[in-house]
């Protein structure tokens, strides 16, 4: 997805009623997904002051994920819908509106956490964007921080539609699951959506980092994830 079909889709309409469908609805097990999520964030925040969560969306991760109750929160977002709730949610936080492509100067080594919540790596437009977000959250978190990345399990989606799991709104593009599209109720549609391999993710993430993990969710209908933890961001990047 380009920058503006981004915001076209995640509108004030969008943003009011994006917690209730994603993120606290019992349905294709998103509400044990969003327990989850907030299990680890609260682990890895725990010990740390600073947390950069980008793709921020409604703030919703970063109001209730903290392991630390004082850490300096800030949130990354291109939509302004999303952010309006995010400030709601967070007076305290410091929120930015903008591409996360773009250079941010003044992010770069700044966060002991960084995090990218939801998927949103796959709106991309091709694997070279990917890599470049990997990029940008490896260069704004300082060395020996910690990156978590909820990833697409492309395998998963593929055993869910030959099990008949699969969510009725997703369809898939390519054969090894790398590719889906996501058709929601009211018509929006998040069109080819990329889903790398878990151990290119993975790969993306090693040259800089001391270790990747990568601990699958529990089997659900949903769609499929796994988290990707990223530890010890070294000194001198690659």
């Amino acid at each position: 997805m380009t920058p503006d079909q981004v915001r076209a889709t995640y509108d004030e309409a969008y943003a009011r009623r994006y917690d209730a469908a994603f993120l606290h609805t019992p349905e294709y097990g998103f509400r044990e997904k969003t327990r989850l999520e907030l299990f680890f964030l609260r682990m890895l925040t725990l010990q740390v002051d600073s947390w950069l969560d980008v793709a921020c969306g409604t703030g919703f991760f970063l109001r209730n994920g903290r392991g630390n109750p004082n850490i300096s929160c800030t949130g990354l977002d291109l939509s302004p819908a999303m952010l309006a709730l995010a400030r709601e949610a967070n007076p305290e936080a410091r929120f930015i509106e903008g591409d996360f492509l773009a250079p941010h100067p003044d992010l770069e080594g700044r966060f002991a956490f960084t995090s990218c919540m939801w998927g949103a790596y796959g709106l991309q437009e091709s694997v070279t964007h990917i890599e470049r977000l990997v990029a940008q959250l490896t260069r704004w978190t300082r060395p020996g921080g910690t990156v978590f990345l909820p990833v697409f399990d492309p395998a998963r989606f593929v055993a869910l539609e030959a099990q008949g799991r699969l969510m009725d709104t997703v369809t898939l593009r390519s054969p090894d699951g790398t590719r889906w599209s996501f058709l929601e109720p009211d018509g929006k549609l998040h069109e080819d959506v990329l889903a790398p391999p878990l151990e290119t993710m993975r790969a993306m993430f090693e040259p800089a980092f001391d270790s990747v993990e990568l601990n699958p969710y529990p089997d659900t209908p949903g769609i499929p994830f796994a988290a990707l933890i990223a530890r010890g961001r070294r000194e001198q990047l690659r």
